[in-house]
């Protein structure tokens, strides 16, 4: 086997598949837990299910299993734009599991449901699917769908934190709850692995755009490209995991209590 097929293209595939498997076998157990607020538990459930199929649509394109069979690419398996908006919610309601979701907060999903009617709909007729798959244009997938990804994950985790900062304030405690602390642990590490990800998708398009070197031809650019969002939802499945292992000690210092 050669070293360098399988650094590139086995190894990543392979983790790839298992953070897939795993954030969806995580995610679906969280609609069963009954510790914690169970909107905040279905919130990170559905974040981590989404964020699972998200990783098989990935999958797919980066073991090329789509060049023969190019309706795979269309599956309705894409959900890049729920991400955020789920994960600001699980925190906002973790922090807060009195609050009542308002007609206001209903603008926060009109492009993660917009996204997901787009796939329905190419996936169902399939005379609507672009012949090259991504359009640049496209807000739900293509070049205006990444940068719209790039500006509402970092904005939301702003979001998010600020809540975070504003609950630690009425709490008015020198030290931080168990579950806050959990909360900003969580928000620290996506934040990281998305500037990671949004570094590479950055240089990607400068390089190409100035430089005329398409770096998506890179093996190795293609590789890591696809570790950054593997890492993140690594990281936010290990979170996951550790609530639903230590959930009732989480929660035993928590706002709510």
């Amino acid at each position: 086997m050669n070293a360098a097929r399988l650094i590139t293209l086995y190894l990543p595939a392979g983790l790839m598949a298992v953070t897939a498997v795993a954030a969806i076998g995580i995610g679906g157990l969280f609609f069963f837990k009954r510790s914690g607020d169970q909107r905040a538990n279905g919130l990170y459930g559905a974040l981590l299910v989404a964020g699972g199929l998200t990783q098989l649509h990935f999958l797919l394109l980066f073991t090329e299993l789509t060049a023969d069979r190019p309706w795979l690419r269309f599956l309705p398996i894409y959900f890049t734009l729920w991400l955020p908006v789920l994960l600001f919610f699980h925190v906002k309601i973790s922090l807060y599991p009195t609050y009542r979701l308002r007609i206001g907060d209903l603008k926060h999903f009109i492009l993660p449901v917009a996204q997901l009617l787009y796939f329905l709909g190419i996936w169902l007729i399939p005379a609507f699917r672009p012949p090259e798959g991504r359009y640049f244009y496209s807000p739900f997938y293509g070049g205006l769908e990444q940068a719209l990804y790039l500006i509402i994950w970092p904005a939301y985790i702003v979001f998010a934190y600020q809540y975070l900062r504003r609950r630690r304030a009425q709490l008015g405690r020198r030290t931080l709850p168990r579950l806050l602390w959990y909360l900003r642990k969580l928000l620290k590490g996506s934040m990281l692995f998305v500037i990671a990800y949004a570094i590479l998708a950055v240089s990607d398009f400068l390089s190409f755009n100035y430089l005329y070197i398409g770096m998506r031809n890179q093996a190795w650019y293609v590789a890591a490209q696809s570790l950054t969002y593997t890492v993140l939802l690594l990281w936010l499945s290990v979170y996951g995991f550790q609530v639903l292992l230590w959930g009732r000690r989480l929660l035993r210092n928590s706002p709510a209590s």
